[in-house]
Parts: C-alpha cells; structure tokens; sequence
C-alpha cells in the first residue's frame, strides 16, 4: 500500500489505455494504492461523485449471503479520487472501517495519502518534479491530532520511510532508482513501453534479498489490453495470469484468473443500460464453488442519487 511502483506507473501509464466504456481500468495493479484504478474521463463525464460496492455471497446450493461489507469511493469535479472508505468484516458480528482521504497540488498531482484504520494513522507525502515524476515520498505514522492538510513535521510524526528517486527516460524505457534514508539504492524498476506509448512491462529488482516484481501486458487489434501477467517473491512465490474479454460494445464482459497455470476466478461484469455503467460484478471463485456478487451504486454530480 503506497507504494511509489504504483505511482510510477501512474505517471507513465496515464492517458496511454483505450477506453472499455467503464469506469474500471482494465489493468488493475497489485501494487496499487488502497483504492482501484478508475479511468478518469468517464468518471468526469459521468459526473460520479461517489461509488458505492456492496458485497454478497452465494455459495453454490445454498442463498445469497450479506455480510455487511461495503466500500465507498468518492469524486471530486474533475474526475480524481478524494477518499474511500472500507468496511471489512472482523468478526461473526464485527467490522473494521479503513478510511483514506487524498489531496492534490494545482497540477492534480497526488501531494498526500492518509489512511486511518481505528486510531491508527499513516501517511503518505509527495513531491514531483516537473516531468512529472515523484521526486521524494515519505511515510510516517501520526497522532490523531494532526489536520487533514497538515505538513510532514519530523518532530511531531513517527518516520518509518523517507525515500528519494532518480529517473533516466530513454525512447522506450524509464528506469527508476530509489534511494533510502542513508542515500543507498534499494530498488530499481525499470518500466517499458511500444512504439504507441503502451505498457508493456514493468520489473522492479531489491538490492537484497534477490526479491522482485514483474507485469507483462498484452493488448488485441484495437489496441485494449486484453491480459497481464503478474510474477515475482515479495510474499512468496506468485504468478498470476488475467485474462479480459470485451463485449460488441467495447465494454469488460468478463475476466479469468489463473495461479500458477489453474484457473482460479471467472468473472463476469453487468452494465446499467441507462448509464453504460457497471451495475454488478459476478466473481466465481472456482476453488471454493462460490460467487461473490458486488452491486455497484452511483451519485452524480447535481443529482439526488
């Protein structure tokens, strides 16, 4: 969570996928922030100013189960992320709530990430340079009585990472160095794209430790992304294959997850026929023999509900 691989991608990938006509990304990835990935222009031109997922369960043969879980994201104007919040179940009769709020600089670029999970605080603050590339990125924990836009303060936050980066950009790779406190590399991720500015893959390498991420993307004829493949030992050994398909309309009809060349996962996707929008998400967990379904609920910008 926060990590800046996520943010690199950001910068590099933003604006280059074709538009599914919702408001998911195709590529959803793992390294990414708390929230997933929206596409931007649709939540603008939608005008959604808040989503909410509420999630279900139905285990073959017997009926759908709600166990209270529910997760809220929320829209400024122009179509960026300003918080979420997750409700997660800790218990046969208890919840936990995670909540983030996000703030941006003039450019609408991320500046700070704040999550707070009960009275546990932890924050994220950035800082570009003009390409845009983040340029430094600290991560403390803080008191529950920091302001919202408060800035990072040494004295008064506890630091657990203060990191700094270096870029060099050549025609079809960006490499990206980071360094810790003590001005030593401990990463290097190295971001490759086509001659159209695609992803194509990322691959990010620890100093110690032979640890390492790596996502391969590949796209169809009309240039969607039309699966990805994500290997690497950060927690243990993981290759993982996703596969998406479109409909007529260009929209995600459905989706397959394989670990370790087993199918996990088919997913399906459901759209509002009024709004073009997601209106439920049908996962089949093929292990388990159950569905999770997750209903999608909108308000937009100058309307009720």
């Amino acid at each position: 969570m926060g990590s800046i691989r996520s943010l690199l991608f950001m910068v590099i990938a933003v604006g280059i996928f074709q538009d599914a006509f919702c408001q998911l990304d195709p590529f959803q990835d793992d390294d990414a922030m708390i929230t997933p990935s929206f596409q931007k222009h649709v939540i603008q031109t939608k005008k959604i100013s808040q989503i909410t997922i509420h999630y279900f369960s139905k285990p073959d043969g017997s009926p759908i189960e709600d166990g209270g879980i529910i997760n809220q994201y929320f829209f400024d104007t122009t179509g960026k992320i300003t918080g979420s919040l997750y409700t997660t179940k800790a218990g046969s009769d208890k919840w936990d709530t995670i909540k983030c709020l996000y703030w941006y600089d003039n450019k609408g670029n991320l500046i700070i990430k704040r999550t707070q999970a009960g009275d546990f605080y932890d924050a994220w603050y950035y800082k570009w340079n003009k390409d845009p590339m983040v340029q430094t990125e600290y991560h403390v924990q803080e008191t529950s009585e920091a302001s919202p836009e408060e800035a990072f303060k040494m004295a008064t936050q506890k630091v657990i990472a203060a990191d700094s980066f270096a870029y060099i950009i050549y025609p079809k790779q960006t490499q990206q160095y980071a360094y810790n406190e003590d001005s030593k590399i401990y990463r290097k991720t190295i971001v490759q794209y086509d001659d159209n500015r695609r992803l194509i893959s990322r691959n990010t390498h620890y100093a110690v430790g032979w640890l390492y991420s790596e996502v391969d993307l590949t796209y169809d004829s009309l240039g969607r992304i039309n699966g990805y493949v994500t290997t690497g030992n950060l927690n243990g050994n993981l290759n993982r294959k996703i596969s998406i398909k479109y409909d007529s309309l260009g929209k995600i009809a459905a989706q397959g997850i394989w670990e370790d060349g087993k199918q996990t996962h088919h997913i399906e996707y459901m759209y509002d026929n009024a709004t073009g929008l997601i209106s439920n998400k049908l996962d089949r967990d093929l292990d388990k023999a159950t569905i999770d379904i997750l209903r999608f609920s909108y308000e937009m910008y100058g309307q009720d509900n």
